[in-house]
């Protein structure tokens, strides 16, 4: 968790060490309570961020398909109209041809089927056998006029359903645009909401912790430092530099969150982490004391328990997010290196500071 204070484990001295124990105990546990709120909220919040994000990218791309069809239909209403004008050139055309074939197959079919009765008849019937040889020629041409004219009516009618279709895709996407304005709209009012909520939350979480810091500092744990808050982005800590030997780590693990800075999700404000979180190999994984020193506190956090040792030369090991304490250790007690001070089910958050300042405590350990 982002803002786990291992440190909250303290070296009590002193007759008011009690009354301050009680108030790190109950600040402990309220922070832990809102760290997890935070991280629960800031991934609702990149969600959200997504989720707009996705919006935008579909908008953005409807917005350029709209453009290119209002270009293409830029004059629409103009060609629809000269399709449709010429269009109904070309019926009244094709009308005048049909009238003009059937006018004359009409009087040729009366002719044919005609009875012959006399000379007069028979003559009457060969010379419109004539005429029609004659006029064979023009009839194909007239009917050839009118299957072109009926070609260009479907052609024209074509292009009129294009543009038609054209104009119902432009409307389409506009309602869809519409539509995805809208849900942009209510994604971003509902982000804002939670953006503030998330800052309420983080101002509340930095006023705890200042206040914790400063009980800290009274029991000479960590110096006061200069507090976060949203609208300062800069948390610098003054970290010690550990020049001796590496010694036995904790526990076999690996580390799963590392010791330092880093940047807050939503408000990139720069939050500083003073201990490393190691995750035991196996469950029930033993722990022991890094060095040789002295208890000089035992506490608990919502069931789980939290070791301070004192070592030589002002340096002081944490381990926290413990499931079960050895009955051999006690407030006070020596423990040799290596000792066996602890278990731990789920993870181990291990600190160590010296002179009242953090030091990666992977400069002091080694896990290999």
């Amino acid at each position: 968790m982002r803002w786990i204070v291992i440190f909250l484990a303290v070296l009590v001295f002193g007759a008011s060490v009690t009354t301050t124990k009680k108030e790190i105990k109950k600040t402990q546990i309220i922070i832990s309570k809102m760290n997890d709120k935070l991280d629960k909220l800031a991934r609702a919040i990149r969600k959200k961020q997504q989720s707009i994000n996705s919006l935008n990218s579909k908008i953005n791309s409807l917005n350029k398909e709209i453009a290119k069809l209002q270009e293409t239909l830029k004059d629409a209403n103009k060609v629809l109209g000269e399709l449709n004008d010429l269009k109904k050139g070309y019926v009244e055309k094709e009308n005048r041809i049909k009238n003009e074939i059937i006018d004359f197959l009409s009087t040729n079919y009366y002719l044919d089927t005609q009875e012959v009765d006399n000379v007069n008849d028979l003559i009457y019937n060969e010379i419109s056998k004539k005429i029609l040889e004659a006029n064979a020629q023009k009839i194909a041409k007239i009917v050839k006029q009118s299957k072109t004219i009926n070609q260009n009516i479907s052609s024209i009618n074509e292009k009129i359903d294009q543009i038609i279709k054209k104009q119902q895709e432009l409307k389409s996407k506009k309602e869809k645009l519409l539509s995805l304005l809208k849900a942009r709209k209510k994604e971003i009012q509902a982000l804002n909401r939670q953006k503030l909520l998330y800052k309420k939350r983080l101002e509340a979480l930095i006023r705890k912790q200042k206040n914790l810091q400063n009980r800290l500092a009274q029991l000479k744990i960590i110096k006061k430092r200069k507090q976060t808050s949203v609208q300062q982005p800069n948390y610098n800590v003054k970290t010690a530099v550990y020049k001796g030997q590496k010694t036995i780590p904790p526990l076999r693990g690996r580390v799963i969150k590392k010791f330092g800075s880093y940047i807050d999700p939503v408000y990139k404000i720069r939050i500083y982490n003073d201990s490393i979180t190691i995750k035991p190999y196996q469950k029930n994984a033993i722990v022991r004391a890094i060095m040789p020193g002295k208890v000089v506190y035992i506490g608990e956090n919502n069931d789980k328990k939290i070791i301070v040792i004192k070592h030589k030369g002002d340096i002081f090991s944490i381990y926290a997010n413990l499931d079960k304490i050895s009955p051999l250790i006690k407030k006070g007690k020596y423990v040799k290196r290596g000792q066996i001070i602890a278990r731990v089910t789920d993870t181990l958050e291990f600190e160590v500071t010296y002179k009242e300042k953090p030091i990666n405590p992977l400069k002091v350990i080694s896990l290999r």
